[in-house]
């Protein structure tokens, strides 16, 4: 393409064009970069797709300053752009763009979203949130999934996410890819990893009844289940051999590579279990014949928002499981992947609390890990039982699953977060207990 902003981004300094720390990427950058598309958002403003050296592309919202450019900050105002984009009959595009619009609402005023997850936002107006997308699929793969999970959830009438207000998508030979998501901020909403810690803190204390503490667990088993119901009433499928044969063969994939790079006494813990936790992920095997249904694909507490007085709950960032490629975000897969990954990350919060709080009640952390799983179960259970879906959940599926999920953390620690291995470490232990 040609563009004035074809040169300047060209010459910039790719650390301060790329996102500082994306996700499951690495920070190191081959240059040089190019621009492939760009939509103008005028004075000094727009959103480009940058690819590097090694072919990598990424969304980024850009600003001109002089004969510069870089990547544009919260409070630099490219998100505010955005938004008015929404509320306009007409844009210009140098690409091949698509604006979609559902609200129409002019707001101003920009702040950044300090949270580790897979889009970088900015609240804007205290109205909107900007979500862009990081590193997108190279060509012929698919776009994130979430624009129509999103579609799918609101066609059902689930509500329980926030209000879309707009997307912007690159749409190249027929095949969406999504570059930014505009939806509605919750004021006053804090995501799990914050208000569920401190509601464990604070029962542990003794400041919190347990009941009270269980409720959101169970609040979330009932919303995890008509999400998923929502979810099936676009359409099912059903495991086929080759399917669970790749679910397990992928499990055992991992926990192989675990076993190599885990040191320490947590590795060597890991290889006394690795046998029982083989046997488990064989299961995976056979599942054939299990219901297939979308699924949020990364579903755990830091998806879930809390806000308002009675505490309302809302499910976010609907872009699968950022480990997986494009194309295995998009399939279905069976319900119990969500569920495992909740359990899991009610677990993983236990621990934080306990790692974390210093003469803490480790003994009422305990309990509340217990019965928190037991009470999302539950009430996930009576859910789907009253609106007569109780066939998307299979049970065999949810030990495997566990195990899985608490071998990726491992890689997760291995790759990104060294200290964070205690997680799996301590919650296998209760998986599978030591037979000494």
């Amino acid at each position: 393409m040609t563009s004035p902003w074809t040169d300047l981004v060209a010459a910039a300094d790719p650390s301060l064009v790329l996102p500082v720390r994306p996700r499951g990427a690495t920070t190191e950058v081959t240059g040089p970069l190019s621009l492939v598309d760009l939509i103008d958002l005028g004075g000094g403003h727009s959103v480009g797709v940058v690819q590097t050296g090694d072919g990598d592309r990424w969304t980024v919202p850009l600003v001109r300053e002089g004969d510069t450019v870089r990547r544009s900050l919260p409070g630099d105002g490219t998100a505010e752009r955005l938004v008015a984009l929404l509320v306009q009959d007409t844009h210009a595009s140098s690409g091949p763009y698509r604006v979609s619009a559902w609200h129409h609402e002019t707001v101003t005023g920009e702040r950044g979203v300090t949270v580790d997850q897979t889009n970088e936002s900015v609240v804007v107006g205290e109205r909107a949130v900007v979500k862009w997308s990081l590193r997108l699929p190279s060509d012929g793969e698919p776009g994130s999934p979430a624009p129509q999970r999103l579609a799918a959830l609101a066609s059902a009438g689930f509500g329980e996410t926030p209000r879309p207000w707009g997307t912007l998508e690159r749409v190249v030979d027929g095949r969406a890819v999504l570059l930014a998501a505009v939806v509605e901020f919750l004021p006053g909403a804090v995501d799990g990893w914050d208000w569920m810690v401190e509601d464990v803190r604070a029962y542990a204390r003794g400041d919190l009844a347990l009941d009270a503490a269980l409720a959101p667990s169970r609040r979330l088993g009932s919303l995890t289940a008509r999400m998923h119901v929502a979810f099936a009433a676009t359409g099912r499928g059903e495991a086929t051999a080759e399917q669970a044969e790749a679910w397990s063969q992928a499990a055992r994939a991992d926990l192989a590579e675990a076993l190599e790079v885990v040191g320490g006494h947590e590795g060597d813990r890991l290889r006394a279990r690795a046998p029982r936790i083989e046997a488990e992920l064989d299961v995976l095997a056979s599942a054939a014949g299990a219901v297939l249904i979308d699924v949020h694909g990364d579903h755990h507490v830091g998806q879930v928002l809390r806000y308002g007085d009675p505490a309302q709950y809302s499910v976010t960032d609907l872009d699968g499981n950022p480990v997986l490629t494009p194309s295995e975000r998009l399939v279905r897969r069976p319900a119990a992947v969500d569920v495992a990954g909740m359990l899991a990350s009610l677990d993983h919060v236990g621990r934080v609390v306990l790692f974390r709080t210093e003469g803490v009640d480790a003994a009422a952390v305990r309990i509340w890990i217990e019965q928190a799983q037991a009470a999302f179960l539950h009430d996930y259970r009576e859910t789907l039982a009253g609106m007569m879906s109780a066939d998307l959940l299979d049970e065999r599926l949810l030990l495997p699953l566990r195990l899985h999920q608490e071998v990726r953390e491992y890689l997760y620690a291995v790759r990104h977060l060294p200290h964070w291995v205690y997680v799996p470490d301590l919650a296998l232990a209760d998986l599978i207990p030591s037979e000494e």
